[in-house]
């Protein structure tokens, strides 16, 4: 039978269980009630959230994310942002006064030159022209390095730049988000009090880390110091006066990351606190500290190194709860880790060149339990399914399953940087692809897109729909440019004589049929329909029919949908090409 909590386990019996630090109270214990039962995983974990602040008797609750500012951080980087501004939003949707904080922590070292960086307008670019010489910063904090591409103070504040531009770029109001440098907040004196209690409680700290860490020497100190001699940030320090806020250092070779190897010079110095570090596992905890963090999404990585060792330091040593973690499973391209040798390495503006923001937030939206593939190949699906929750939410198309319903709407509230008035009208991205490359402008696909019954021929549009028509061609162009050269598509005006002779009679036959077809105006539904029965009267399969349009009139063995492709292409430029059989 299960003890109480609390409860000693009985006398000749062991414990089945370790003891367990304490935990913080759930939402039952603290409202005094089961929670009504939420469906949407921010809204799950902002009920906790909402639990955790009022036992504290905290004003606000602080959701937290954070990255070095090393160089390209791509779209696996940007879930520990994304799922912490979910968060943020549901919390504010239930009226919890809340904080939403991004870290630099550009007083990291340098540990190797990325093969590629992007440019402070988001393209990547090889380094090759200036990477020899910047091998000799490797060791140096970022935020003491210059910028590469010579446009900004430092390499810090170039790539953080670059970071909180993809962030905006995908919605996130300047007002929703504060954003800190790690440097400013060492500078600031911040970190000096959890410094002070690692170093007063020095034995403590390493009994504490030791499992953590089995190769860590007897004398280690979870502190390195910018050398006033070879500025590097991986000098060991040896001693310290807490009173006067100082600490003296030995500039010696160090292991960083355990993998790259920082050579030191040897020199030996003091310096304040201020231009010290804490390590990495000592440095989370205290930005819990600082901020007062509730709550911080991080992957499989951390959950599996820091993680454990962080709640244990926020604990023991500080004397802080560490925050409710959402751990996320690693993120998939074209169903293949994300790898500069593979050249699949995306940043936030490369996916903003494709989609609308609104869109790309709602990949974040989804749980991570599993790990995710973004098919950027194939993006139109992604486009789909987010286009399907969309009229969910509107009310134009229903779903069945309440659950899912529910779901649908949380996911479209969070993706969206503000709730429209009215329904946005949207292309259908797959052939917005295709009218993007046929039009000469906005308006001539406008037309397309009323011939084609993708706009109804009656339908008024606004401003604000030809600027979303506009957007969505242009994007699903860029796709195709980038991407998806398979779509694209050049119209045979005149028919290859090899693919004429190609064809069988019948093939012709039936094309010389549709043509006639299109001698008069003719719906989509029409059409379509007419396909199969054209095929069927000239004894051809509808794979066999569709194979000779698509070749004549594109020569490739498949293409877009074909109704609503003849009748964007317009019904007697479509006659011309099939009368020349």
């Amino acid at each position: 039978m299960p003890r109480k909590a609390g409860q000693k386990p009985e006398k000749g019996r062991k414990s089945a269980t370790k003891p367990r630090v304490k935990a913080v109270p759930g939402p039952r214990e603290i409202l005094g009630k089961p929670p009504v039962e939420s469906i949407f995983w921010a809204d799950q974990l902002a009920d906790e959230i909402a639990a955790r602040i009022k036992a504290a008797g905290k004003p606000e609750a602080v959701v937290k994310a954070g990255a070095s500012p090393s160089g390209a951080k791509h779209i696996g980087n940007l879930f520990d942002v994304m799922k912490a501004y979910i968060v943020y939003k549901a919390l504010k949707k239930k009226g919890i006064p809340a904080r939403f904080v991004l870290t630099h922590d550009d007083r990291d070292p340098l540990r190797t030159i990325p093969a590629k960086l992007p440019t402070l307008e988001g393209k990547l670019v090889d380094t090759a022209p200036f990477r020899e010489s910047f091998v000799k910063y490797v060791g140096h904090p970022y935020h003491t390095i210059p910028d590469p591409f010579d446009c900004c103070r430092s390499w810090a504040e170039h790539f953080s730049r670059v970071w909180e531009d993809g962030i905006i770029g995908c919605g996130v109001s300047e007002k929703e988000i504060e954003f800190a440098s790690n440097s400013t907040l060492y500078e600031e004196g911040k970190f000096e009090r959890w410094i002070e209690t690692v170093l007063k409680n020095i034995k403590k700290v390493r009994q504490v880390f030791a499992p953590f860490q089995k190769t860590a020497k007897a004398d280690y100190v979870p502190l390195t110091a910018i050398c006033q001699n070879c500025g590097k940030i991986t000098a060991r320090v040896v001693d310290w006066d807490i009173e006067g806020k100082t600490l003296t250092y030995s500039c010696e070779t160090k292991l960083v990351a355990a993998k790259y190897a920082i050579t030191g010079c040897g020199h030996t110095a003091t310096l304040p606190w201020s231009r010290a570090k804490l390590a990495w596992r000592f440095e989370w905890p205290a930005q819990w500290a600082i901020f007062g963090v509730d709550f911080e999404a991080f992957g499989k990585d951390h959950a599996e190194g820091s993680w454990p060792s962080g709640q244990v330091i926020a604990r023991e040593v500080y004397g802080i709860e560490p925050p409710i973690p959402h751990i996320y499973e690693f993120l998939l391209v074209n169903g293949e880790k994300m790898s500069a040798r593979r050249g699949n390495v995306y940043i936030a503006q490369d996916m903003l060149d494709i989609l609308e923001p609104e869109v790309f937030v709602y990949f974040y939206t989804k749980r991570s339990k599993k790990q995710r593939n973004l098919d950027i190949r194939n993006i139109y699906r992604l486009m789909d399914d987010f286009e399907r929750i969309e009229r969910i939410y509107w009310g134009v198309e229903k779903e069945p399953n309440e659950h899912d319903r529910i779901n649908a709407i949380r996911e479209y509230e969070s993706a969206m940087p503000v709730i429209p008035k009215r329904m946005p009208l949207r292309i259908e991205y797959q052939f917005a692809a295709t009218v993007s490359q046929l039009a000469q402008d906005t308006e001539h696909a406008i037309k397309m897109l009323r011939a084609s019954g993708h706009i109804a021929p009656e339908q008024h549009l606004t401003p604000d729909n030809i600027a979303d028509i506009a957007r969505r061609l242009t994007l699903a162009k860029k796709w195709v440019n980038m991407h998806a050269p398979e779509f694209a598509i050049k119209v045979n005006d005149t028919v290859p004589k090899e693919i004429a002779q190609a064809l069988t009679a019948k093939q012709k036959m039936a094309l010389r049929a549709l043509s006639d077809l299109l001698e008069l105006p003719i719906s989509q539904p029409a059409l379509y329909n007419a396909f199969y029965d054209i095929a069927r009267t000239h004894e051809l399969s509808p794979r066999e029919f569709f194979n000779a349009a698509y070749r004549v009139l594109i020569g490739s063995n498949s293409g877009p949908r074909l109704a609503p492709f003849i009748l964007a292409l317009g019904q007697e430029r479509v006659r011309a090409i099939l009368n020349q059989l």
